[in-house]
């Protein structure tokens, strides 16, 4: 196997100090344990719990590595030499290969893995979080089925990805199978789309997204672009619609496998220009800025009529889902808003971006450094359910957490638990670990010189 198994290193709840009082102890009830000993023995039971983290492997990522964690796979890039990348795919939480092909050989990372049913499409780019291209592989056997020099904005439902350009402005759709071009269309402006009935909101823009400095360094780790793990879908190519905001106002509404125009309209004027839209709770939401400032709409994804208008001064953190709601950044707050109305449900104070985590909330602010998980936020009311200053996430819509006690060469894990959003302290690793992102059955954390560490999570009972 590329790069080899080197030796691993054990997790250690450690003794108890004044810096990491959240770890959990055992009470010293010496009499009562030693009766119950008699009885579990007695019954061919064991007195050791078993641990929440159980060591399983390490892999050698290596200097220009980077990695993505994807249900129950760990994806790996490693440079082998000055032109020559590698992509392998492992299974979690054993870390056993599944298959190892060639990369791309022009210095990408991994930014993001979307899962289109037997298509895992791998987007690469730059540490800015840039993606300059996506390559498609046969889930099973690791086989390059194409590749395109540019990001997709991924619907795997609908089975068909899109690309943007800004010069001249044009729009494409792909087959997520086989790299087809579906239909191209040219707006003419600069515009923003969104996939109607995507059970992912999945939404794009031009020029697209680069994650600023902050945000890499919050969320990815020594100055990388946060990796993430997109969109999953059954790759079915079901029937679906994309709605295209142009910056002249208009509004158009297509099949997303076909490209035909099934409706359009200038619901605002011409002197509304749109921002980003999403689709999210049966409304089609717009992010738009005018004369008088910025403002959200919500409209009727069948006619485009106008539902509601509200004038709310969003800032350059923009519109995101909220589980059921549309989280909007505003002035130093994130105002959680009621797609179907438009009504204000909560406020959380003093955040930048409220994230989901897998059924849960983080809220992102200001902390030293940069910008970095700042709480766990209630879905239903905007309450604080757990304080995370001191944390570091390991990436975007990942509910694995870790931070470092001053002064001290190691790194304590947890997990932000549903249902709850608290959290779960894990264990302590006898080491800095430079980042880590969890799947459905393992964690996986980058050491210093590139060392990857796979442990299995117990699941919580």
């Amino acid at each position: 196997m590329p790069g080899g198994t080197i030796e691993l290193g054990p997790i250690t709840v450690p003794p108890p100090d004044a810096v990491e009082r959240d770890l959990p102890r055992r009470p010293p009830f010496w009499s009562f344990v030693t009766v119950l000993a008699v009885a579990l023995l007695a019954l061919g039971g064991s007195l050791v719990p078993q641990p929440p983290l159980t060591e399983t492997a390490t892999r050698l990522g290596g200097p220009g590595s980077s990695f993505v964690v994807a249900g129950d796979r760990l994806y790996v890039v490693r440079r082998v030499n000055e032109v020559s990348r590698t992509l392998t795919a492992m299974r979690l939480p054993g870390g056993e290969e599944l298959w190892t092909t060639a990369y791309a050989p022009t210095g990408e990372r991994i930014i993001r893995i979307d899962l289109a049913g037997p298509v895992v499409l791998v987007s690469g780019g730059e540490t800015t979080g840039r993606i300059r291209r996506t390559d498609a592989y046969d889930l099973d056997t690791g086989r390059r089925l194409w590749w395109v020099p540019a990001e997709l904005v991924v619907d795997a439902d609908a089975n068909t990805g899109y690309a943007s350009e800004a010069d001249p402005p044009r729009l494409r759709a792909l087959d997520l199978t086989t790299g087809r071009e579906l239909w191209s269309s040219e707006p003419q402006d600069r515009f923003t789309f969104t996939a109607i009935g995507s059970a992912t909101p999945v939404a794009g823009r031009i020029p697209p997204r680069v994650a600023p400095e902050s945000e890499s360094h919050a969320v990815g780790g020594a100055g990388a672009a946060p990796a993430v793990t997109g969109t999953s879908g059954s790759g079915a190519g079901r029937s679906g619609r994309l709605a295209v905001f142009v910056r002249s106002g208009r509004i158009e509404l297509r099949d997303a496998r076909a490209g035909t125009l099934l409706r359009q309209a200038n619901p605002l004027g011409d002197e509304v220009f749109p921002l980003s839209g999403l689709s999210i709770g049966g409304a089609l939401l717009l992010w738009y800025a005018d004369h008088g400032g910025t403002g959200i709409i919500g409209l009727d994804p069948e006619t485009l009529a106008v539902r509601w208008r509200m004038p709310y001064d969003i800032d350059g953190g923009g519109i995101a889902p909220c589980l059921a709601l549309v989280c909007v950044s505003s002035q130093g707050d994130v105002l959680a808003l009621d797609p179907a109305d438009g009504r204000l449900r909560w406020r959380v104070r003093d955040a930048s971006y409220v994230v989901e985590a897998r059924g849960q909330l983080i809220a992102l602010g200001s902390v030293p450094g940069g910008l970095g998980p700042v709480r766990t936020v209630d879905p239903d009311t905007g309450a604080e359910l757990a304080d995370l200053h001191g944390w570091r996430t390991g990436g975007r819509g990942d509910p694995v957490v870790t931070r470092i006690p001053l002064g001290a060469p190691r790194t304590v894990l947890a997990l932000v638990g549903p249902p709850t959003g608290v959290l779960r302290p894990l264990g302590t690793a006898p080491e800095v670990l430079l980042t880590c992102q969890s799947g459905s059955t393992a964690i996986v954390c980058r050491t210093a010189n590139g060392t990857l560490r796979i442990w299995a999570v117990r699941p919580e009972r």
